[in-house]
């Protein structure tokens, strides 16, 4: 009799990944791609023995490996989901889980999905490479190893095998080869298998002394890590502890598995033969005996069946959606980033028109960064949801780790974007990231032979050839700098003698001041706009004067733009006697605007702390939100980071 359940297992797998498959790439598709750009896999020697000198280095490697092809979302998201699938596959095999319980396989998987996919924020501070793979690749690995011990049939054997594992296989995948002793030990002792007891205490000799041991092959590893080597690097701290979840959930599972003792299906031909009265029985007979209690019992394991795969699936997808960081600033900051990376200023614009909560104060950067490119600032800068959202992390994060380079660099402050790349190499590892922004800061400060050796590194990736040789002939022919339209969007910031000052890691805070409060002999229109913008973020009215005038000055045959009209009406008004707007050409809808926002503030009795009410604000912004006005008196108590 043919099994109903024969390509049950392979029905559910691939059915549930390939639901993860489509939702990756409709929902994560620019964290895919920036995965591969906070990583870097080169096919050097140098790079392999730098990877090698770390205990489960080899993990990294094939995880580093793997990752590259995130530089096509849909190829690396293929390959992930694939290892995904191993896991599955091998699951059922090494567990020896029934084709009707097929399901249960899944639990793994969906904690492994759970375990890439919680990053986040942590993406940018994780010094676990190519962190989307490590633990599908080490799980994988810990699999395979199981499975090669239940090849194995002599006893032997089996214990040369494990000290095998041991020996070799720590030093390469750290933690997961000691995952696999733990379940071979596991396996034996369930099993009952001749040796058992030998088997399990070579596993826990191993698991306790190995890593000891191989502690002093390493120099650059901490011994209270040794034993965790391959896992990500989280504290065990209240902050941090939630990142473990789904890593400690992993081991429980496959712990569970392997100590859960599957019952044996009987084919329902053998249960007729067992049921067989006696063989003088007619044939007739027991036919229709063997139909009878074939056909509810049939049904009960049908009901059992859908039972524990519709369970199963549903704690997988439980997992899945738990761990699966979702906060809107986040995705939204990692498409700006893809946007200003090609230049897509309209595009960065877009994302943010589409913002319905808080934005972090990145967000609101790169929206007045896309404004100034395009010329647009003056008119529309307050016309987006302002505000200073924390970034939704228990992380310490800042801005600099996640954006900060990017806007150091588009504002033409080489030298801190340089300064934060290479810090950040040494610190978290070399990215594909840092070495693109050192490539063209390098350039455009004339540094052509620092620019070489990073172009030299990128060559040899299989990506970013393309990327490098663009950028090689502004190095061999310098002239070409002033033509490329990139960086003419660049250059006119770049105004004054570039110099090393400090931040404090607040990137806000240092932009805002050196922009409103840079005075020189050198100048530029673009210059002169985005010293004005800042200057009224930061609210002071000389500061803003100082920059009005200046902005003024340089765009002598353009018209005013709204805000800026809008600032000096406030300011003129809220300190008359100090610049006298009386003759400044205010446009109409300016000014009865002022008149219609000060007439409603009067009716509302505005106190002194009735700009934090909620209400009362919420009432402003509904018909004032687009104004200077607003943003003065409502927008307060931002916080950088």
């Amino acid at each position: 009799m043919k099994k109903p359940t024969k390509h049950l297992p392979l029905i559910i797998g691939l059915s549930f990944l390939l639901v993860v498959y489509v939702f990756l790439l409709i929902f994560e598709n620019e964290l895919l791609f920036r995965s591969q750009e906070l990583s870097l896999w080169l096919p050097t020697e140098i790079w392999f023995s730098r990877r090698m000198s770390y205990p489960a280095g080899f993990l990294t490697v094939i995880a580093t490996f793997l990752n590259q092809f995130m530089y096509y979302p849909w190829l690396g998201a293929l390959l992930l989901v694939g290892l995904w699938l191993s896991v599955y596959l091998l699951t059922l095999k090494v567990f020896r889980i029934p084709d009707d319980r097929a399901a249960l396989a899944l639990i793994p998987v969906g904690l492994l999905i759970g375990c890439a996919l919680e990053v986040g924020y942590w993406i940018f501070l994780i010094k676990t490479q190519a962190y989307l793979f490590s633990a599908a690749v080490g799980f994988t690995f810990t699999l395979l190893a199981v499975r090669g011990w239940q090849l194995i049939r002599k006893s032997w054997a089996q214990w040369a095998y494990i000290v095998v594992l041991f020996s070799a296989g720590f030093p390469l995948f750290g933690f997961y080869a000691l995952l696999a002793a733990l379940l071979i030990a596991l396996l034996a002792v369930r099993g009952g298998q001749t040796g058992r007891w030998v088997t399990l205490g070579l596993c826990v000799a191993g698991i306790a002394a190995i890593p000891y041991l191989y502690y002093y092959a390493y120099t650059m590893v901490r011994q209270n890590w040794i034993y965790l080597a391959g896992l990500p690097f989280f504290r065990l701290t209240k902050e941090q502890l939630v990142f473990w979840w789904p890593y400690f959930l992993l081991i429980l599972s496959a712990i569970a598995l392997a100590l859960f003792r599957f019952r044996e299906k009987k084919t329902v031909e053998a249960q007729q033969a067992i049921e067989s009265p006696s063989p003088k029985t007619t044939k007739s007979k027991k036919n229709s005996k063997g139909k009878k209690s074939a056909k509810p019992r049939m049904a009960r394991e049908a009901i059992e069946a859908l039972c524990w795969n519709g369970g199963a699936i549903v704690l997988a997808a439980l997992f899945v959606v738990l761990f699966w960081y979702k906060d809107a600033n986040f995705h939204n900051e990692l498409k700006i980033e893809a946007a200003m990376e090609k230049m897509d200023y309209k595009g960065v614009l877009d994302i943010v028109k589409k913002q319905k909560s808080e934005p972090t104060r990145l967000i609101v950067m790169a929206k007045n960064l896309a404004l100034l490119k395009l010329g647009r600032g003056g008119d529309e800068m307050f016309t987006f949801l302002d505000g200073g959202n924390r970034p939704n992390t228990p992380l310490d994060i800042r801005m600099m780790q996640v954006g900060g380079k990017m806007l150091y660099y588009n504002y033409a402050r080489f030298n801190f974007c340089y300064r934060w790349c290479l810090e950040d190499g040494v610190e978290y590892g070399w990215r594909v990231e840092y070495l693109k922004y050192m490539t063209k800061c390098a350039i455009l400060s004339g540094e052509y032979t620092s620019a070489q050796k990073y172009l030299d590194t990128l060559s040899k990736t299989w990506f970013h050839k393309k990327w490098a040789k663009h950028y090689q002939k502004f190095v061999d022919t310098p002239k070409l700098i002033q033509k490329d339209k990139e960086f003419a969007t660049i250059l006119p910031l770049y105004c004054y003698e570039d110099q090393l000052d400090g931040d404090n890691s607040l990137v806000e805070i240092y932009l805002l001041n050196y922009f409103a409060h840079s005075f020189g002999e050198a100048s530029t229109p673009m210059f002169d706009e985005a010293g004005l913008m800042c200057a009224l973020i930061l609210k002071d009215i000389p500061t803003f004067w100082q920059n009005f005038f200046r902005y003024a000055n340089s765009h002598k045959t353009d018209r005013m733009p709204t805000h800026y009209q809008e600032a000096a009406l406030l300011f003129g008004n809220l300190e008359p006697g100090k610049v006298d707007i009386s003759k400044m050409p205010f446009e109409k809808t300016v000014k009865a605007k002022f008149q219609a926002f000060m007439e409603y503030a009067r009716k509302n009795a505005i106190t002194e702390n009735a700009e934090r009410d909620p209400v009362i604000k919420q009432k402003f912004y509904e018909r004032f939100g687009d104004t200077y006005f607003y943003f003065y008196f409502f927008i307060r108590d931002v916080k950088s980071y």
